[in-house]
């Protein structure tokens, strides 16, 4: 079955915050692993991504060899399939994954922008601005994205450099526009997150 618009927008979201495909070498599918008290975040996932995954979230536990602590953790993944195999081919290079030169065609919504706000970015309550991880990122990936942020939403945003690695930053007047455009996609566990 092939996947909605609304499918391909949440999984643009999701590859640029946190969340991974994965290959057997030949087959690629999407992974969503999240903290148990993400529960609801992993749930309503689910059900969007329902009809691409053959088995609800399960609980997995998981015992940090540093620590011996015990983490719990929901997951699942779902089928594999060429559509994923054309994600990976969109946003993976040699096994690591990249933001494509032609990102501005995937990343076009509101709904991409919430999940990765959901996913991996954050309020900076010092100075009301926004904060998106892409440490994982090249610095000209980043700058990629701070195009299409411009281009796509009208949003300016910048590279900052924190410790040794640069994430994008959304300062105050921009963030309060990037906030109105996600606000009605960002789900009640995640609304700390806004400003």
């Amino acid at each position: 079955m092939p996947m909605t618009n609304r499918q391909n927008e949440i999984v643009t979201g999701l590859l640029l915050g946190d969340r991974h495909l994965e290959t057997n070498g030949r087959y690629v599918r999407l992974k969503v692993d999240q903290a148990l008290n993400h529960i609801d975040y992993v749930n309503w996932l689910y059900n969007e991504l329902k009809d691409l995954v053959p088995s609800q979230p399960v609980i997995i536990e998981e015992k940090d060899k540093r620590t011996l602590k015990i983490y719990r953790r929901l997951h699942f993944s779902t089928y594999s399939n060429a559509e994923f195999q054309e994600w990976q081919d969109y946003f993976y290079s040699d096994r690591k994954k990249v933001v494509p030169k032609t990102i501005q065609t995937k990343l076009n919504s509101a709904i991409s922008l919430a999940i990765w706000l959901m996913d991996d970015g954050y309020k900076r309550n010092d100075c009301a601005a926004i904060r998106l991880n892409t440490d994982a990122f090249s610095y000209n990936e980043q700058l990629l994205l701070i195009e299409c942020l411009r281009g796509n939403f009208k949003i300016k945003s910048q590279v900052h450099k924190k410790g040794k690695w640069y994430n994008i930053y959304i300062p105050k007047g921009e963030a309060a526009k990037f906030c109105s455009l996600v606000e009605p996609y960002i789900l009640p566990r995640f609304r700390h997150k806004l400003l």
